[in-house]
């Protein structure tokens, strides 16, 4: 059996989908980046590592961050390595749903952070462009109660420094006249910061670029 092969049967045997939804992000980008193209996990997946959260049916969303592989590329690596099932855009994996997305927009590329798996580097969109859209979702035009709540656990473990929140790029982002949330970020951080010293909790550094948090 091959270290692909092994590395799969690995992944498959992870009981936490999440978990096994990073590792195989982990996977497939250090076989993108053999080729020449950097990765980088959005979606609900960079949400799950950041907030800690878990997922029902997680899956691993990809955009090309540098290098724009052709055609043959992917499916070299995705149905010749991985032997997914899918084409182009979208797989199956192991059991673990994967997509493809073209290019991500990032305001602040430089805030990108990498995370270690057990099978590569894998790099997140910016903890602070996901944070900002969702204090923006959790007001406008209406309140909506789940984005508030992801707001939250977003905040809660940047102020934990379950990773390193670059607070003032956060503020700036809230500031901008696209998004107009400077308020509701204090206020929310207001009340994420009770909600810690209700729990009695320290600040926990698991999870810092450069290791893997748990899920």
């Amino acid at each position: 059996m091959g270290r692909i092969d092994d590395s799969i049967q690995h992944i498959q045997g992870i009981p936490d989908g999440t978990e096994r939804a990073f590792q195989m992000a982990g996977l497939i980008s250090t076989l993108f980046k053999i080729k020449g193209v950097v990765l980088l996990v959005t979606g609900q997946l960079a949400f799950d590592i950041y907030a800690n959260a878990t997922s029902d049916r997680p899956t691993v969303d990809l955009a090309f961050f540098s290098g724009q592989p052709p055609p043959r590329t992917v499916l070299d690596v995705m149905r010749g390595q991985l032997r997914g099932e899918g084409s182009m855009g979208q797989w199956i994996v192991a059991g673990v749903p994967v997509r493809f997305h073209d290019g991500a927009a990032l305001g602040h590329p430089e805030l990108c952070r990498d995370f270690t798996t057990d099978h590569g580097i894998v790099k997140l969109l910016p903890a602070e462009e996901i944070t900002v859209d969702y204090i923006l979702a959790s007001i406008h035009p209406e309140p909506d109660e789940e984005a508030q709540t992801r707001a939250r656990l977003l905040l809660i473990n940047g102020l934990m420094e379950a990773f390193q929140m670059d607070w003032a790029v956060l503020q700036t982002l809230c500031d901008h006249p696209d998004y107009r949330v400077g308020e509701e970020l204090a206020k929310m951080r207001v009340a994420a910061k009770k909600d810690i010293d209700a729990m009695g909790s320290e600040p926990d550094r698991v999870g810092q670029p450069g290791e893997a948090p748990s899920a």
